[in-house]
């Protein structure tokens, strides 16, 4: 039977729960208009959410969203009600969330997971408490409540269990994790952890989770397993193709390449972009920067470069203000070390930093 939600499509955004204070669309919005008014330097967050709060309140019901830039420049994108709705009411119904739990928004409002966030608590009637998504989240995190959802990026959560693991286990029922590849350093402290840690797969244009995949625990899994309805295909290039009947578009082409299982099931590779061709073999760059993430001391991704024996050949990019002579010896015995001897790059570029988008993704074009 379907589940029965007490606020409508047309009246989900008239109210806000914040730290247990009921308060009407517009006192919400007053209130974080205060707060962006109040920021000091380098607090854009503030502005961000002031913007998103803005948007849902006086939107005509729509939000305007980017994607991320990782492939190319930003796009902007305006989600009508309906999917916004339709979208939090999915994720409701997989992580059977209800009325006045504890909801952690420690994500930027910039891009659609920080302001579904928003557009979840409105909707669902969840009790939200905000917090700077800079720096460290226990840190930041002031109150002792049990947060039932918490969705974060796996840097995030990294730090959180290195800092204080047992207090990730009190405040933590579960983590949802996106914005990037979980590292094999994180996926270690997971095992052991009471906490339950999924990983999102989704995007913009899909309004954020169409599938996920359980860390850990007896029912963790290295495959995505759709919510809902969603459904999935593959193009002729062996991308994924993503099947949304909640949402207005019904069809999605993604550059994702993946091992499609069944319809409802698959496991991530890559990204078709930035897959390395080196000697008749596919290398994911992805899947070695989980491997190294933890390891090697400083920023770094991995990239193609011609080479006249391979076609291609993995090179190493990373952000140092140290010489490359002095960094090479210990980063090649670490590489060594951990990938494969066909992975291993045979070009190194050390740069003064690595150019990220705004949601801290790479640009490896860059």
């Amino acid at each position: 039977m379907p589940k029965r939600y007490s606020r409508s499509i047309e009246k989900a955004f008239e109210r806000l729960t914040l730290d247990g204070v009921d308060l009407s669309k517009y006192a919400a919005f007053d209130h974080f208009s205060k707060l962006k008014d109040g920021r000091k330097q380098g607090e854009d967050w503030k502005e961000a959410i002031y913007s998103t709060l803005s948007n849902i309140v006086f939107g005509n019901g729509s939000m305007a969203a980017f994607t991320s830039g990782t492939t190319g420049p930003p796009k902007k994108l305006t989600i009508p009600k309906r999917d916004l709705v339709n979208s939090a009411r999915l994720t409701a119904e997989t992580f059977s969330l209800n009325e006045g739990d504890r909801a952690l928004l420690c994500l930027p409002c910039n891009f659609i997971a920080g302001k579904m966030m928003f557009v979840r608590a409105m909707a669902l009637g969840l009790d939200l408490h905000v917090i700077d998504p800079r720096g460290s989240v226990l840190e930041n995190l002031k109150v002792p409540d049990r947060f039932k959802f918490a969705p974060m990026v796996p840097l995030q959560l990294y730090r959180a269990i290195q800092e204080n693991k047992a207090r990730v286990e009190e405040q933590f029922e579960m983590v949802l994790l996106g914005g990037g590849p979980v590292s094999e350093a994180l996926m270690e402290d997971l095992q052991d952890l009471s906490t339950n840690v999924f990983q999102s797969y989704g995007s913009t244009e899909t309004v954020t989770h169409v599938a996920l995949r359980k860390l850990n625990g007896r029912d963790r899994n290295d495959s995505y397993s759709a919510i809902g309805k969603v459904h999935f295909g593959r193009d002729p290039r062996g991308c994924l193709v993503v099947f949304t009947p909640h949402l207005s578009v019904k069809q999605h082409i993604t550059n994702d390449l993946i091992e499609l299982h069944d319809e409802t099931h698959f496991t991530w590779l890559g990204r078709y972009d930035n897959v390395i061709l080196s000697g008749g073999k596919k290398i994911f760059p992805e899947q070695l920067e989980a491997k190294t993430a933890g390891l090697l001391p400083f920023p770094h991704y991995f990239k193609a470069f011609p080479d006249p024996e391979l076609g291609q050949a993995v090179m190493l990019v990373l952000a140092t203000d140290r010489p490359q002579d002095e960094v090479m010896p210990e980063v090649l015995e670490t590489l060594m070390a951990n990938l494969d001897p066909h992975e291993w790059p045979r070009r190194v570029q050390a740069l003064e930093r690595i150019e990220m988008t705004s949601g801290g993704k790479v640009i490896r074009g860059a």
